[in-house]
Parts: C-alpha cells; sequence; structure tokens
C-alpha cells in the first residue's frame, strides 16, 4: 500500500466524519437558542418546539428510505448529495425570517442528515480492512457522543457571542470540507 493511497484514505475518512459529525451536531445544537429564537420570531415556545421535532422526525421517517436510495444509487454519490444538500438548508435556516420558514428548513435539513448518516458506517468500512473495523467503528461512535455532547455548548457559546443564525452557519465549513 503506497503512503498517497494511505493519505487519501485519511482524508476519505475524516471527510466522511466530518459529515457524520455535522448531521448529528445538528439534532443538539438549537435546543440552548430556541429562547432567543421565541423572542426573535416573537411566537411561543410551543412554536419553537417544531424546529427541534421537524429536524428529528423527518431524520427518523426518511431514514430507511435514504438507506434503500443508497443500496440503489450508491453510498459515495448519496453522501454528497445529503452533505450538500446539509449545507444549503443550513444557510437556509441561519436565513430564515419566521418560525413556520424555519420549520420548513429544519424538516428539509432532517431528511438531508437521514441521507448522510446511514451511509457513513459502510463508506468508512469501505476505506479499511477488516482488521480495522473495530477501530472505525470505535471513532465513528466517539463521534457520535462527541457531537450530541458538544452541540448545546457550541450552541451557547455561538448564540451569545454571534447570535442564533450562527449555530446553522457552521455548518457550512464543515460541510465544505467534507
Amino acid at each position: 500500500m503506497s503512503k498517497l493511497t494511505g493519505i487519501r484514505r485519511g482524508i476519505a475518512f475524516a471527510a466522511i466524519i466530518l459529515g457524520y459529525f455535522m448531521a448529528l451536531l445538528d439534532t443538539t445544537i438549537v435546543n440552548v437558542t430556541l429562547p432567543e429564537m421565541t423572542r426573535q420570531f416573537n411566537t411561543a415556545m410551543d412554536d419553537m418546539s417544531w424546529i427541534v421535532n421537524g429536524y428529528n422526525l423527518a431524520f427518523a421517517v426518511f431514514l430507511i428510505t435514504a438507506s434503500r436510495i443508497a443500496d440503489q444509487f450508491g453510498r459515495k454519490r448519496l453522501f454528497l448529495v445529503g452533505t450538500a444538500l446539509f449545507v444549503v438548508t443550513s444557510i437556509l435556516c441561519g436565513l430564515s425570517t419566521s418560525v413556520e420558514t424555519m420549520v420548513f428548513y429544519r424538516v428539509l435539513q432532517g431528511m438531508s442528515a437521514a441521507i448522510v448518516v446511514p451511509v457513513t458506517i459502510p463508506l468508512a468500512a469501505d476505506l479499511f480492512p477488516k482488521e480495522k473495523h473495530g477501530m472505525v467503528l470505535g471513532i465513528w461512535g466517539a463521534i457520535s457522543s462527541l457531537a450530541a455532547a458538544s452541540g448545546p455548548t457550541l450552541g451557547g457559546i455561538l448564540t451569545n457571542s454571534i447570535g442564533w443564525e450562527a449555530i446553522f452557519f457552521v455548518n457550512v465549513p464543515i460541510g465544505i470540507a467534507a
């Protein structure tokens, strides 16, 4: 195995992990910004809960369908499409001017995440020989925990220092890197 192959494998693995991190981060990063968004949109917290629920429902409902589509059209292709859609919907969420548009874009964002997440394990596993699969799955699990745990902290820091929109714009460089 040449050194270039190892470097390319590392870059591909990093891209997969970044896409996975980005999609999971958005399950928790929004929660701490809801009070600020409630003030901005001048609405009740009940309406705001759909910003979180819309993402999670769309993600859960579309997950199996996205997996089947990946089997038919290729995991790499679907990962790239899902990542691009996630970046676009992140921008649209950050530019939202009403609760209704935010919920709509969050549903689309959840669907995009459902495209990205299920293909990450098989894509990562295909990069490495079988004896490295335990390491790959360990890193994948660690990234999952890191994304879930860092969401609220990062959301709070971005909201307090820049504004609630930043929690969505942070996905743009992550998605482009992926």
